[in-house]
């Protein structure tokens, strides 16, 4: 059987796809500290409604707690979005899907992993924001009706009150099933980390979010990039020393790289870019002077 090949106009859109990969991969890891950021707002306001006792119905279903339903069901629409205008989840999961795409997943099954994480968080996602939005319109007219209620023959063969414990019991697992993922997926992407050490873009977004990286991977940015750069954390700090010259600016690139002799003083590369960018920014702050 012959592949067929895809017509020309969509190779140029792949071939482009792939000349930018860096900067896609730099997103992913971007997009998903946003989100597990959202996530842990959102579990927070999750655990504010959990009885004490593990296992027990999600005290959602008590009456006054229409704040918190109404709390978790707005960050969920805001999440996951709609199919018109997609919230910031849908997007990473349209974006994994593009980078590794069907034919990628068989040459990198590792990498693809990401994807079917992202995709399982996305649907799990959806899933949860349709029983919290089912707890929101039918828990308080199923426990909390007032006054008498005429007995219909459709209420005498349907446990309402029970269905209902049944969907509150599942978002307990949902929410509990995407807290799992989102820790999957974490530990995913810091594993995935030495072999992306060439992306300058990733390394330097690794820098300029240095706390996130410590609080989601309970690791010190000189940690981590030990592990990316064999062993030599000085040469992550010199790749973003190096990205960021190449950027003229020689401020930000200085300060990388002091770290770099900061973390190995016998780095020759950082001390000679040390001297070299202090007399250059010395030479540049001399001729804005003497205009």
């Amino acid at each position: 059987m012959l592949l067929q090949t895809p017509p020309l106009g969509r190779r140029q859109r792949l071939n482009w796809f792939q000349r930018q990969g860096d900067f896609f991969i730099r997103q992913v890891y971007a997009d998903f500290f946003v989100l597990m950021r959202s996530f842990q707002e959102l579990y927070g306001a999750y655990c504010r409604c959990r009885t004490s006792k593990r296992g027990e119905s999600c005290c959602l279903l008590a009456e006054g707690a229409g704040h918190e339903k109404c709390s978790i069901w707005d960050q969920l629409a805001v999440m996951v979005g709609t199919e018109v205008e997609k919230g910031p989840l849908w997007l990473l999961k349209d974006l994994c899907q593009q980078i590794w795409s069907e034919n990628r997943r068989e040459q990198h099954v590792g990498d693809s992993l990401i994807e079917w994480l992202i995709s399982s968080i996305f649907h799990e996602a959806v899933k949860l924001k349709e029983d919290v939005h089912i707890l929101n319109s039918y828990a308080s007219a199923a426990f909390w009706s007032n006054g008498p209620t005429p007995v219909s023959r459709l209420t005498m063969i349907i446990d309402r009150k029970g269905l209902i414990r049944r969907v509150a019991v599942d978002v307990m697992r949902q929410m509990e099933h995407l807290a799992l993922l989102f820790g999957q997926t974490s530990n995913m992407l810091r594993t995935l980390l030495p072999a992306l050490a060439g992306n300058s873009l990733l390394v330097r977004f690794l820098v300029e979010h240095e706390d996130m990286v410590e609080y989601l991977w309970s690791e010190e940015l000189a940690s981590v990039f030990s592990d990316m750069f064999s062993g030599e954390a000085a040469q992550g700090f010199c790749a973003a020393g190096s990205s960021y010259m190449s950027g003229q600016w020689y401020t930000r690139a200085l300060v990388m790289y002091r770290r770099a002799v900061a973390t190995e003083s016998t780095c020759a590369e950082a001390a000679a870019k040390v001297d070299e960018l202090q007399q250059l920014i010395q030479q540049t702050s001399g001729f804005l002077g003497a205009a």
